[in-house]
């Protein structure tokens, strides 16, 4: 940047939102492919589950192959009537009556997909456009009486292609409800009061139930879809250099009940699966890697292999120069909008020199999960305090990061809100720690405080059971299960990372295993607070030294702002 007549940061600038969703113009013009997108639209490679944490770009890589692609159609799941499932008093008593309903729930991905891939394939967008399409296919089809089936199943499945997939979604569930119901000699009361009728059922009666709803379930056209597949791969998209795309992103957010939602994504999985054989058009999910690693620990099916679809993940991963490269383009479209400056780079605004022992770009990182959210939050928030000025201060850095901090760690609480609900009450037991430190650090009376709140405050959480044990015991030992607890939960979210041994790296979930075992975890384990956190949990370190006995080592070493 020149340093004449320099150009001062006006009020409401920034480099861009960091949700994609809001981030449309940024996302055109500076677009990072880290290497992911060659591999996404490659239609002969497996990789089509787009898997990572919040924020790491997984909206933006979607948006980014809408804009690529030339065949492409996009399913929210707010499009797909789930909650018509999900509040089905039929579907509710077969399954309280032991059927289980994943095959159902694999078919009708299978069918919402078959419909949506055949739409995007003949523009079928009304009824004469989809009269054609039957009249075009007739002829593929004649004395061949697999695609004759596959032909009768869209006959009778895609009476109306071009309706909204909500109105496809509800019409295939509601056959499957008439069948479940003309199975029965139950009476139709029962059925309506849904899983309460269930339960009131004797146990010859329920026994039929169940007997006769798997009929049903196994009966629904399975036969005629794997037909229509077939007919798919073979006639319809054969051409392999004409590629189609299915995307799905946003099943991470509140669409339908999460009792409901791990079956429907796992089902979802499933299908994407068997359609690998279509060599021409590809399904892509995107999906959080904590939501998939929860559904496959939670699963009790166990026919469902969770390595057998390993091959179809792309990790997104972010280096800390592909960040800067990002941070640097944002940056310099900036200064293009407001004043038509070109080159501008994230250094020319920065302080040199004045933050730690590296840049103030690294302090800024060092302070993200690695992702590019985290770092166009901080950086905007930079921006945002050094109004009229030139650039941005070491000041105004550390300013920054108190709030940044603090708005992070409410960001973390709740994004695992519906797992960890007591989340922040868990961080309390490393305010004002000194770091690295290990459990026998964290002081009885900080210990006693949380157990305490927990029971006053959440009375379901997992913790409670060991908090209330350490809270009536006087056996002192009996705090560190209650630690191991909060340990396990703090690391798989990313708030602290671990050494389980002195021969061991440092591993922190979003870049290691996601999960830590209590078997990881002793009273020599070595635990750390990501510097995300640092300032809204009142954290000093202690440098490059080495932690050892607590007594001697307070004593010795001082601890040195974050």
């Amino acid at each position: 940047m020149a340093q004449s007549n320099p150009i001062r940061f006006r009020r409401n600038i920034d480099i861009g939102a960091a949700d994609a969703e809001n981030d449309g113009l940024y996302l055109e013009h500076c677009f990072v492919d880290i290497g992911d997108v060659e591999t996404i639209l490659d239609c002969a490679n497996s990789k089509c589950i787009v898997l990572g944490r919040t924020g790491v770009g997984k909206t933006a890589l979607i948006r980014q192959i809408c804009k690529t692609a030339i065949h492409v159609a996009e399913l929210s799941p707010e499009t797909l009537s789930l909650h018509y499932i999900t509040n089905s008093n039929v579907l509710h008593f077969f399954e309280e009556a032991g059927v289980h309903l994943d095959i159902f729930y694999s078919l009708l991905w299978r069918h919402i997909i078959t419909v949506e891939l055949l739409k995007l394939r003949f523009d079928i967008t009304n009824e004469d456009a989809q009269h054609n399409f039957y009249t075009l296919i007739k002829n593929l089809v004649a004395r061949d009486r697999a695609k004759e089936r596959a032909l009768k199943y869209l006959s009778d499945w895609g009476s109306k292609f071009w309706t909204e997939t909500e109105y496809r979604t509800t019409e295939f569930t509601k056959k499957l409800e008439n069948d479940l119901r003309g199975s029965l000699k139950v009476h139709a009361q029962a059925i309506e009061l849904g899983a309460e009728g269930a339960r009131r059922l004797s146990q010859e009666e329920r026994i039929d139930v169940r007997n006769r709803g798997m009929e049903v379930v196994n009966a629904v056209q399975v036969k005629e879809l794997h037909d229509v597949v077939g007919f798919l791969s073979d006639d319809i998209f054969q051409n392999r250099y004409d590629r189609y795309y299915l995307v799905i992103d946003r099943l991470d957010e509140g669409w339908v009940d999460d009792k409901i939602r791990f079956k429907l994504i796992k089902a979802l999985i499933e299908a994407v699966r068997t359609f690998k054989k279509v060599q021409s058009i590809k399904i892509i999910v995107a999906l959080r890697t904590d939501l998939l690693y929860r559904l496959v620990r939670e699963s009790s099916d166990p026919g469902f292999q969770e390595e057998k679809y390993r091959s179809l993940y792309l990790h997104l991963r972010w280096t800390r120069s592909q960040l800067m490269t990002l941070l640097n383009l944002r940056v310099s479209f900036m200064f293009e909008r407001q004043y038509t400056r070109q080159g501008v780079t994230v250094e020319d605004i920065m302080p040199k020199n004045q933050m730690e022992n590296g840049s103030a770009l690294d302090y800024v990182l060092d302070r993200t999960f690695e992702r590019p959210r985290e770092a166009i939050i901080f950086l905007n928030e930079c921006i945002g305090r050094s109004e009229e000025n030139a650039k941005v201060s070491a000041d105004v850095i550390r300013q920054s990061e108190a709030h940044y901090s603090q708005q992070r760690l409410i960001s973390v609480a709740d994004e695992w809100r519906r797992e960890y609900p007591a989340l922040l009450t868990y961080t309390r037991l490393l305010e004002r720690q000194i770091v690295p430190f290990r459990l026998p650090d964290i002081a009885i009376e900080e210990c006693e405080r949380f157990a305490n709140d927990i029971i006053k405050e959440h009375p379901t959480d997992p913790v409670l059971e060991v908090s209330e044990e350490f809270y009536t015991a006087n056996d002192l030992s009996t705090r560190y299960p209650m630690l191991e607890i909060v340990v396990q939960t703090l690391y798989h979210v990313g708030v602290i990372g671990v050494k389980p041994e002195p021969y061991l790296p440092w591993q922190w979930s979003f870049d290691a295993n996601p999960f830590l075992s209590r078997g990881q975890i002793t009273p020599e384990t070595l635990i750390d607070v990501h510097k995300t956190f640092h300032a809204a949990l009142g954290i000093a370190s202690r440098g490059k030294k080495t932690v050892r006995d607590r007594s001697r080592s307070i004593a010795v070493v001082q601890p040195s702002s974050s």
